[in-house]
């Protein structure tokens, strides 16, 4: 049963200045907080492989101070000032910074936003190189293998290409990366026209416009330069690099920096690396649609009949029922043009192969019959009210209204409802049988290894 229209979300608006810098203001009455959240079209995508890690290096270093704020304390202060500190991630097509500003410190805080992203001082490069050196050392063990299930999945899912790199990069190139290379990197990417800048609150939208422009109104993206006026960042001196990618889609620079089309080698595929542990860590990883296929709908609730409580078939077939696992987890990661569908878990040494087996044929039974009318109904109620709940969340307005605005177009909650309503148990099949096919399984498997494991691996793969 369909029922009522869910009202929108926020009444979005959206402003995009003479130099290209885009705002996106979301109302949101009632709330004691404003959410900021600057996007920049940069992430491990973009990079070339002698440069990979780049990005994350540079995020690292735009907090050792800039112009305005010389050192990590006054800059630390200033945010803190408004609100509450800056936080920042690493992705592979974007990068976000983002922090929590009360109302009557929202235009202090764009104002020290707008200095931080536009004149760095590249100031303790060796400082941040340390500790990203000491972050990478997270992902591998105490024998030096590369244990971390994400980056060994990309490296298998998309071999020899940009989106297969780590984001984080690698200790042989974050060794290499030198302040100049640092400098060109955010002269070519930290421009105006390459970001969005969402705000969500209890905001007037005239005066949120109003306080972003005269932050960000006058960069031009041309490099550092002096602060002058304490508004925002001054027009610099234009660095002497090489011009940026005009629309920054992320195929065609995918292009550049890694020569050949974006493919996946036949399957299956398995990579086993020895760890000692107890237990053995597991993705199993299907190329998928992106987010701006038609039928990223599909996943969306693919997703959702697969992971999504004790109802779902793997939760049920896996955990509930046969108490197999502790914890296991399905979900769709979407990018420009393609994607990926992941399963995770881990289990005991003496389960690994039950486990697989009844993962296999849950996702067989799924290829070959579909989602059954209750199961697909309470699946479209449970994404039903998942929508309605994310009103609440200003972190969601931003997702939904800002985000896309980077290499996407906005769908808002009833255009998605409707998408996922249409979808009956034929689509899900249709989707499922195109996906779980033996050819594209990457199954990667973390632990104790021994040579008969790796034997039952390949034996049980056929399974599929």
């Amino acid at each position: 049963m369909r029922g009522r229209a869910l009202e929108p979300m926020t009444l979005s608006q959206s402003q995009r200045l003479p130099n290209g810098f885009t705002t996106v203001v979301l109302p949101h009455p009632g709330a004691h907080q404003v959410l900021v959240s600057l996007l920049v079209k940069v992430g491990s995508r973009l990079e070339s492989p002698v440069e990979n890690g780049i990005s994350h290096f540079l995020e690292h270093l735009l907090f050792r101070g800039n112009a305005a704020f010389p050192s990590t304390d006054a800059m630390n202060l200033a945010f803190e000032r408004a609100g509450s500190i800056l936080n920042a991630q690493t992705g592979v097509e974007h990068t976000e910074f983002y922090f929590v500003a009360a109302q009557e410190g929202l235009a202090e805080g764009l104002r020290a936003l707008a200095h931080f992203v536009a004149q760095p001082t590249f100031d303790e490069v060796e400082k941040e190189r340390r500790i990203i050196l000491d972050e990478i050392q997270y992902d591998y063990n105490d024998k030096g293998n590369l244990t971390n299930l994400a980056t060994l999945t990309s490296l298998g899912l998309w071999p020899g290409q940009a989106l297969g790199q780590p984001v984080i990069g690698t200790p042989q190139t974050v060794e290499v990366l030198t302040r100049d290379l640092l400098r060109q990197h955010h002269a070519q990417h930290y421009r105006p026209h390459q970001m969005v800048l969402a705000l969500a609150g209890d905001l007037r939208p005239e005066e949120a416009f109003r306080q972003a422009e005269q932050a960000f109104g006058t960069w031009t993206g041309e490099g550092a330069g002096e602060a002058h006026d304490g508004a925002g960042p001054s027009l610099g001196t234009a660095l002497s690099v090489a011009p940026p990618v005009a629309s920054m889609d992320p195929r065609r620079v995918a292009d550049l920096v890694h020569k050949g089309p974006l493919s996946t080698h036949e399957g299956p595929w398995l990579q086993t690396v020895e760890d000692t542990d107890n237990q053995f860590h597991l993705q199993l990883s299907f190329p998928a649609p992106g987010y701006n296929d038609p039928r990223e709908t599909q996943m969306v609730l693919l997703s959702r009949l697969l992971d999504d409580g004790p109802l779902s078939r793997l939760q049920r077939e896996v955990r509930e029922e046969r108490a197999l696992v502790y914890h296991i987890a399905a979900d769709h990661t979407g990018y420009w043009d393609i994607g990926q569908f992941d399963i995770t878990t881990s289990v005991h040494a003496d389960r690994i192969e039950e486990v697989l087996r009844v993962i296999f044929g849950t996702l067989r039974d799924f290829r070959e019959q579909g989602p059954g009318a209750e199961e697909l109904e309470q699946a479209k109620l449970r994404h039903r009210h998942e929508l309605a709940f994310s009103r609440d969340s200003l972190a969601a307005a931003i997702d939904r209204y800002a985000w896309p605005l980077l290499y996407s177009t906005v769908v808002d909650e009833e255009e998605e409802l409707a998408q996922v309503q249409a979808l009956d148990a034929h689509a899900m099949r249709e989707i499922a049988t195109e996906l779980f096919q033996p050819k594209r399984l990457h199954l990667v498997v973390v632990g104790p290894t021994q040579e008969d494991t790796t034997e039952m691996l390949q034996r049980t793969l056929k399974t599929l």
